[in-house]
C-alpha cells in the first residue's frame, strides 16, 4: 500500500474516537471508561502511527538468518489497534502477531466489525483473532436449544459476517474455558469439544484451527498440590487432547504474573528469569514429566502451548497484580518476554510460542492523557522487547536483548521491599501422583456377552510399581451409554463400577465389562490423587437375530427392474455385517440378482400378480438362521406396435408388423390381428410375433388392386396394448 489519502486518514482516525457498537471513548482529563472497549487510548496518535505502518509496509525487512521465529498470541481486552499498531511500528521481522478483538458488549455473541482489516493492513505477519466469549455462548446454547456444534458453526458465520477472513490469516480464539474443563464436571470437557468442532468446521469450504484461553490459577497460590493432581488427571484425558491437536493451534493458559513474585531484592536476572517460568511454563514441564499414558496432551502441548503472560497494568486481581510504577512494569513485560524467549531456546522448541495479556486499567485514578502516554510507553517497551530478544544475541543467554544491548541491563530489573519468590510451581517439574493402568490388555468381546477378566495397577510416573499408601477409591466407567461393570461374569451389573485398592496393594480386580453397543468404547478408570487410566475395548455385534428388507413393499411392470436393500441386525440393534441369498416365489414371477452391501436387484417376468423378494442370512451350515421379505406385484406393461411395414410381392401383399414395450424392446408371443380391405372386400388376419418382436403375414390380392391394412388388435401376456393402430397402403 503506498499510501493513504488524507481523507482516509481523517476517517480512520474518527473511526477510532467515535464509538461503535460496543464501544467506548474517553473524555480529555478523565479516567478512560473502563468497563467498555475502545480500538485505542489514544485514537489520533494510533491512526497517525497506523498510517505509517501501512504505508511502509512493502518495505519491511526481510527475516534475518539468524532470527528466532515467533508465533506470538496477545489477549487485548481493550486498546486491541493501538497494541498492534504500537508492535507492528517495532515489529520482529521472524514474528507473526496475532492480537484479539473483544465482541459487541451489548451481545458478545457478536463479533466486532470493522476492525479486523484494520490489524491485516499492519502487514502480512499481523493477524486478527475475533474473541468468542465462552460464557455468553453457553447461555446461547441454554436458551436456544441449539447443540454446542452448531454455535461454533454460527460463530463462524458471525466471524465471517464482520469482517474476519480466514484466508488471509485471521482466525478465532474462545477466551474463558473454564476450570470446569480442567475438573471434568459434568458435560463441560464434551460441550467444549464440540464447540471447538464447530469453530473449526465452520461452514465446511475452510476448517480452521484456532486458540483456546483457558483459565490459570493466580501465581502467588499458596498451596498447588490440588491445582496439579487435577492437571495431571486432566492431562490423561486421552480423547479430549486427541480433539485439542485436531482444532487448536494455539493453546494458551492464562499465566498473569505477580510482580511481587519478581521484583525480589538481592535476585539476580537469571534467577528471576528460573522463578518466573517455574510458572509461565508449568503445564508445559508437568506433560514433560508425565508418563507414557499422557502422550497425547505432551504432543499437542510441545506443538500448541502458548502461555499468556501478563502485561495488564494497573491490576489489582483477576490478571495477577501489577500495581506498580510504569518504570518497575517495564521492566516486568521485559523479563517475561527473556524468560519465554530463553525457555523455548534451550529446551529444543523449533519456534517461540506465547504471548501477554493487554488489559490497561486506570486505578490509579491519572488523568485519562497522562494515563495513555504511560501505557503508550509501556506497550512500547512490549514491542522493542520482543523485538531485540529474538536476534541472536548473545549465545550463552538467548532472548537477553529483551532486557538491553549484551553485556547491559537497562530493563529486567526493579525491587520491591516486601516481594518474595514463590517456590511452589517448581513442583510441577516432576509428576507428582500414582499413575493408574489397566493391568490386562484391550478386549475384543461380542455384544451382550461378558468380557474376560480385567485387572488394574498402580504405577509410578516411570512405570515401577508403588502400593496405595490408603485404601485407593477407584470409579470404573465407559463411554458407551450401554457399558456396565461387575465382579462378576454372572453380574450384578451397573454403569459405574466402586472397587477398591487395599492399602499396601498396587493392584485392583478382577472385574467385568458388558456391553450391547457395538463399536470401540474407552473405559476409564480413576481415583482421588492418581492418574486416570483409559483403554479401549471392542464391541463386535452379536450374531444375526432379524433381518429387513427395504423397501417393504413395491410394484413393477413386467420385464422391469426395482432395487431392494437388506440389513441385519442383532438382538441388541446392532448392524451386522451379513451376505445375503435372494430368491423370488413364487419363481415365476421374476428374478433377483445380489450385489454388494445387500443390495439386489429384482427383474420382473411377465407373470402379473404377487409375489415375495426373500432375503435369508445363512449359517455356515447352510441353514438359514434368518430371513425378511417384501411384497412385489408385477403390472402389465405398455405395449406398442412399433411398426407395419407392407410391400407388393409378385403373388400378393406382405406384411411386417413389429411388436414392442414402453422402452422399445421386441416383445414376442404378441397376438396381433390385422384388418385387411381390398377393393371393399374386409378380412382380418392373425398372426403371432417371434423372438424378435416381429411377425410377418402374406396376402393375395389382384393386380390393380389397392389394399389398406390395419392393426385392429394387439394382445401379449403381461402387457396391455397402448390402442394406437398402425396403418399401411399398398397398391398392386
Amino acid at each position: 500500500m503506498p499510501g493513504l489519502r488524507p481523507a482516509l486518514v481523517l476517517a480512520f482516525a474518527l473511526s477510532l474516537v467515535l464509538p461503535t457498537a460496543g464501544a467506548g471513548v474517553s473524555t480529555p482529563g478523565q479516567a478512560p471508561r473502563e468497563a467498555v472497549p475502545v480500538p485505542s487510548l489514544e485514537p489520533e496518535r494510533t491512526a497517525e502511527l497506523w498510517r505509517r505502518v501501512v504505508s511502509t509496509r512493502a518495505r519491511q525487512a526481510q527475516t534475518p538468518a539468524d532470527c528466532r521465529p515467533l508465533r506470538a498470541v496477545f489477549y487485548a481486552e481493550t486498546d486491541w489497534l493501538r497494541l498492534a499498531t504500537k508492535l507492528a511500528a517495532s515489529a520482529s521481522p521472524c514474528a507473526d502477531y496475532y492480537v484479539s478483538i473483544p465482541p459487541v458488549v451489548a451481545d458478545k455473541t457478536q463479533p466486532r466489525r470493522d476492525q479486523a482489516w484494520r490489524i491485516r493492513a499492519l502487514g502480512p505477519r499481523f493477524h486478527a483473532l475475533a474473541e468468542i466469549h465462552f460464557a455468553t455462548w453457553s447461555r446461547w446454547v441454554a436458551s436456544t436449544g441449539q447443540s454446542w456444534h452448531t454455535a461454533g458453526v454460527t460463530a463462524r458465520e458471525r466471524m465471517a459476517a464482520a469482517g474476519y477472513d480466514v484466508a488471509q490469516g485471521d482466525t478465532w480464539v474462545l477466551n474463558e474455558a473454564s476450570s470446569a474443563i480442567r475438573r471434568g464436571q459434568g458435560e463441560a470437557r464434551a460441550n467444549l469439544r464440540e464447540f471447538l468442532r464447530g469453530l473449526y468446521e465452520g461452514d465446511g469450504t475452510r476448517p480452521t484451527r484456532g486458540a483456546v484461553f483457558v483459565i490459570g490459577v493466580g501465581q502467588r497460590t499458596p498451596d498447588v498440590s490440588v491445582y496439579q493432581s487435577t492437571m495431571q488427571s486432566w492431562l490423561g484425558d486421552t480423547a479430549f487432547w486427541t480433539d485439542m491437536a485436531r482444532y487448536v493451534s494455539d493453546w494458551s493458559q492464562e499465566v498473569y504474573g505477580d510482580v511481587r513474585s519478581y521484583a525480589v531484592p538481592g535476585i539476580p536476572r537469571e534467577t528471576r528469569r528460573d522463578y518466573l517460568n517455574d510458572y509461565l511454563q508449568h503445564a508445559l514441564l508437568l506433560a514433560n514429566a508425565g508418563p507414557a499414558e499422557i502422550e497425547p496432551a505432551r504432543t499437542f502441548l510441545r506443538e500448541a502451548y502458548s502461555p499468556l503472560a501478563n502485561a495488564a497494568w494497573e491490576r489489582e486481581s483477576g490478571y495477577g497484580w501489577t500495581m506498580v510504577p510504569v518504570e518497575l512494569m517495564q521492566g516486568y513485560v521485559s523479563a517475561q518476554v527473556y524468560s519465554l524467549r530463553h525457555f523455548s531456546a534451550t529446551n529444543a522448541q523449533a519456534r517461540d510460542h506465547w504471548g501477554l495479556a493487554w488489559a490497561p486499567r486506570n486505578r490509579s485514578g491519572a488523568a485519562a492523557a497522562e494515563f495513555a502516554a504511560r501505557t503508550g510507553v509501556l506497550l512500547d517497551r512490549l514491542g522493542a522487547a520482543l523485538r531485540d530478544s529474538g536476534s541472536a544475541g548473545v549465545p550463552e543467554d538467548p532472548g537477553g536483548g529483551a532486557c538491553g544491548p549484551p553485556g547491559q541491563s537497562a530493563w529486567c530489573g526493579g525491587d520491591l521491599p516486601d516481594a518474595r519468590p514463590t517456590e511452589a510451581w517448581k513442583s510441577f517439574r516432576a509428576w507428582s501422583q500414582p499413575v493408574l493402568s489397566f493391568a490386562t490388555p484391550p478386549q475384543t468381546v461380542i455384544a451382550g456377552t461378558p468380557s474376560g477378566a480385567l485387572g488394574l495397577a498402580l504405577a509410578t510416573s516411570s512405570g515401577a510399581p508403588t502400593p496405595a499408601r490408603v485404601p485407593l477409591a477407584i470409579t470404573l466407567a465407559s463411554s458407551s451409554a450401554n457399558g456396565l461393570f461387575a465382579t462378576s461374569p454372572a453380574g450384578p451389573w451397573s454403569p459405574t463400577l466402586a472397587l477398591t485398592m487395599a492399602a499396601g496393594t498396587s493392584t485392583a480386580g478382577p472385574f467385568y465389562y458388558l456391553d450391547t453397543l457395538a463399536g470401540s468404547h474407552v473405559l476409564t478408570a480413576s481415583a482421588p490423587g492418581a492418574t486416570s487410566a483409559t483403554q479401549s475395548v471392542t464391541v463386535t455385534p452379536a450374531p444375526v437375530a432379524r433381518i429387513a428388507v427395504t423397501p417393504g413393499a413395491g410394484s413393477v411392470r413386467a420385464r422391469g427392474s426395482r432395487a431392494f436393500t437388506a440389513s441385519a441386525r442383532d438382538a441388541f440393534g446392532n448392524a451386522v455385517p451379513a451376505s445375503f441369498r435372494w430368491r423370488v416365489t413364487p419363481p415365476t414371477l421374476g428374478t433377483v440378482r445380489a450385489a454388494a452391501e445387500g443390495k439386489a436387484t429384482f427383474t420382473a417376468r411377465r407373470t402379473l400378480g404377487t409375489g415375495q423378494v426373500l432375503a435369508l442370512v445363512e449359517t455356515s451350515g447352510g441353514a438359514a438362521s434368518a430371513s425378511a421379505s417384501a411384497s412385489v406385484r408385477v403390472n402389465p406393461a405398455r405395449l406398442r406396435i412399433g411398426s407395419l411395414l407392407a410391400r407388393r410381392t409378385t403373388s400378393g401383399v406382405r406384411v411386417t408388423v413389429r411388436a414392442a414395450d414402453g422402452a422399445r424392446r421386441p416383445v414376442s408371443g404378441t397376438v396381433v390381428a390385422l384388418a385387411a380391405r381390398t377393393d371393399g372386400e374386409r378380412s382380418v388376419r392373425r398372426a403371432s410375433t417371434g423372438p424378435a418382436g416381429r411377425a410377418v403375414l402374406r396376402l393375395a390380392t389382384p393386380r390393380g388392386t389397392c389394399t389398406t391394412l390395419r392393426v385392429a388388435r394387439a394382445a401379449a401376456a403381461g402387457f396391455t396394448w397402448d390402442g394406437r393402430a398402425r396403418r399401411a397402403r399398398v397398391c398392386r
